[in-house]
């Protein structure tokens, strides 16, 4: 798992560094009405790619389950049968393209040559996100293998190749139009890589189109089936939002709100690199029945990802600001706003991530899926009915809101009755020391912050590195037991000798 954690640290820190570097030059390049379109268009198609009813979760949950009972026919047979489903996906969003492209403009009330360009924009992104359905199959199988390594390998490769594609027809003078071929292409090439990744790292696979079977799409639908609603809500959550601020309020507001909505989204993907390897870790142990162990690995989970939502949520409070000053320009400043109204509910939400996670392991996800569609409704009319009141922070109000209540309430509550954990436990062994670290240091960071003069990125990446020694140091002390501690010592130890060389023999 450390291995895995490892390559999705990496392929976040360059994939990360794309977007951050990407992102300003799309922004200034297309202003904000093309971006805006861009970034609208990019959510719908997004919406539709949730007809896949939660498979790549379900397979990836599967396929792990199975190669540790060494069941070499029953993953051949599950992989044929989620490519066949896949293949199915594809076909049914380039249909729902077409719908798209031709009554979207409308809807949103463009004319002439905005309509014409917008709905060539939904063609080319819908058929990119038709394409890329199969190869995230296949990158599923690659993660339920625990081959996050080359799974990140292909990530890092079609992100960098189509971040250069974008530049070169940006500085070509051309316009949100070839962006949209350069991702369609991108697309292409990426499902070509992960079929050839995929037999590369498993070399004993074996698809035969004939072992497809109706048996086995229906187990695999009756896990997913609540997999797909739980997406559903975290769509309604977290990719509407551009719907609402186009439709109620005006397109032009859709980039500052993304670039708060962004770095939400660089924060999720960071604790992903963390839990993402942690449900084949939980499956493993819920069928070896090692209850004991498996609630050991949900205490331990969630204290370390209470740590770094929390220290991020901080450092976000005190370094916003410069941060969207110095990476977008302090014309989005606007952005920091809805920017901490969003951190409320994350921080919250992030440090529950490893719940979550147990859920899914324990095959006990039909709560969890009702709850977080529930929420991504409530969330959808709160943002319709606060947007007209207070702009861009009623969106964000309605996105944290329902997000913190069913944080608070309903996901420890259940989590901590699936896995036999009493509420002193779990304060004490997992959220109460990370709340009092980071009290000490914000007393501490906080006034510092004061006489600090954020204005470069050498300046804030120094206030970052020191505030991480800082935090790591209070951590250490205050939130970590000494078996923890221990813990970390060995892995670190183990981790310094890796890269040592073999000496001679």
């Amino acid at each position: 798992m450390l291995r895995s954690i490892f390559s999705n640290w990496v392929a976040l820190v360059v994939t990360g560094a794309i977007s951050v570097l990407l992102t300003p030059i799309l922004i200034h390049r297309l202003g904000d009405f093309h971006y805006g379109m861009w970034i609208l268009v990019g959510s719908l198609v997004e919406y539709s790619s949730f007809i896949d009813m939660g498979l790549r979760t379900t397979l990836q949950r599967f396929v792990a389950k199975l190669q540790g009972a060494h069941q070499r026919q029953a993953l051949d047979e599950t992989l044929t049968t989620s490519l066949v489903l896949g293949l199915a996906v594809c076909l049914l969003l380039c249909v729902l393209t077409g719908v798209f492209a031709f009554v979207l403009p409308g809807f949103f009330g463009l004319s002439g040559a905005a309509r014409v360009l917008f709905a060539k924009v939904i063609v080319l992104l819908g058929l990119s996100v038709a394409v890329t359905f199969p190869a995230r199959v296949l990158a599923s199988y690659l993660c339920g293998l625990q081959r996050y390594d080359v799974f990140n390998l292909a990530s890092i490769v079609t992100a960098a190749v189509r971040a250069l594609l974008l530049v070169a027809v940006l500085r070509l003078g051309y316009g949100v139009m070839a962006c949209s071929v350069v991702t369609l292409a991108v697309a292409v090439v990426s499902l070509a890589v992960h079929w050839r990744l995929v037999f590369w790292a498993d070399r004993e696979l074996s698809l035969h189109w004939r072992e497809a079977s109706r048996a086995q799409a229906r187990e695999l639908f009756d896990f997913s089936l609540y997999v797909f609603l739980a997406s559903m809500g975290d769509f309604l959550r977290f990719r509407i939002d551009s719907f609402v601020i186009a439709r109620w309020l005006t397109l032009s507001l859709v980039t500052p709100f993304n670039i708060a909505s962004r770095i939400m989204e660089y924060l999720r993907a960071a604790t992903f690199t963390i839990v993402g390897p942690l449900m084949t870790t939980m499956s493993a142990l819920e069928g070896q029945r090692k209850h004991t162990e498996l609630k050991h690995v949900f205490l331990f989970s969630t204290k370390v990802m209470a740590l770094i939502s929390l220290f991020s949520g901080a450092m976000l409070w005190i370094c916003g600001r410069p941060l969207i000053r110095i990476w977008v320009g302090p014309q989005y400043e606007s952005a920091y706003m809805p920017l901490m109204i969003l951190l409320l509910g994350h921080v919250v939400s992030l440090a529950q991530s490893p719940s979550i996670n147990l859920l899914l392991a324990c095959g006990r996800n039909r709560p969890l899926g009702w709850w977080t569609l529930t929420e991504g409704v409530v969330n959808l009319a709160l943002s319709i009915y606060w947007a007209p009141r207070y702009g861009l922070a009623g969106i964000a109000l309605g996105t944290s809101v329902p997000q913190i209540f069913v944080k608070l309430t309903l996901q420890p509550w259940y989590a901590l009755r699936v896995s036999g954990t009493s509420l002193r436990e779990y304060m004490t062994g997992a959220v109460g020391g990370p709340l009092f670290a980071t009290t000490v240091f914000m007393l501490v960071a906080h006034p510092a912050s004061r006489l600090l003069n954020v204005t470069g990125v050498l300046s804030l990446l120094m206030t970052g590195f020191l505030a991480v020694l800082l935090y790591a140091l209070i951590a250490y002390f205050v939130a970590l037991s000494t078996s923890e501690r221990q813990f970390f010592w060995e892995r670190g130890r183990q981790f310094a000798t890796s890269f040592r060389p073999a000496r001679a023999a």
